[in-house]
């Protein structure tokens, strides 16, 4: 199973931290950023003059309102993809998105939450793929978005199972609640790859943890 660890910084030393438990482990990591308004908590913010820490693949969930400015901060940072939350996008905010990341080739993840229909994320999904091929999509897992260790939303599995039927060719993986019981289930409904937090970095052990994930069947 692809595991991405996910981490949901308060502080750019606590990223860095967290990425020390990781060296040699996984080289795809994925950073929550939120305003405390789309995602409940408030986290560090990229001004886009930081140095990441070298040997990490680095994904950005944009849990913002701000989206523009993060997106823009995030490609400087050398982002390899960013996750989206297109509730409130309309065509232009698309086109704009593909515009500021088309240029570095950098993939757009559009994330689906249980507050609107599969419907209406699978017509943001085509809009996306319409303009950009560079696309995958990001079940949540969880009720509430930007914060971790919250129980799993039984209704992502289903989700999963009617976006694969409709999206065969895109990479589809699941965020929030991510443990081997629940990875188990997504997993079996077609998710390629599970975003996993608190599983790996509250555990004791976050090596063992990453891979036990990643041993899933």
């Amino acid at each position: 199973m692809n595991i991405k660890p996910a981490i949901l910084p308060h502080s750019f030393e606590e990223i860095q931290e967290k990425l020390s438990r990781l060296d040699g482990v996984s080289a795809r990591i994925q950073i929550d950023l939120c305003d405390g308004v789309v995602g409940r908590e408030k986290t560090w913010m990229p001004d886009g003059t930081e140095s990441m820490p070298a040997g990490f693949s680095y994904e950005f969930d944009l849990m913002l309102n701000d989206w523009g400015v993060a997106t823009m901060n995030c490609v400087k940072l050398g982002a390899k993809s960013i996750v989206v939350h297109m509730d409130s996008f309309t065509d232009e905010d698309i086109k704009t998105l593909v515009g500021f990341v088309g240029p570095h080739g950098v993939a757009i993840g559009v994330a689906v939450l249980n507050d609107k229909s599969v419907d209406f994320h699978a017509d943001m999904i085509r809009k996306t793929q319409a303009l950009y091929q560079n696309i995958f999509i990001q079940v949540v897992g969880i009720k509430t978005i930007g914060e971790q260790g919250l129980p799993f939303d039984e209704e992502t599995t289903e989700r999963v199972k009617l976006l694969k039927q409709q999206f065969e060719g895109i990479e589809l993986q699941v965020d929030g609640s991510m443990k081997p019981e629940t990875g188990k289930l997504v997993k079996s409904a077609g998710a390629a790859t599970l975003v996993v937090g608190t599983y790996i970095f509250g555990s004791g052990d976050a090596m063992h943890a990453y891979q036990e994930m990643s041993d899933i069947e």
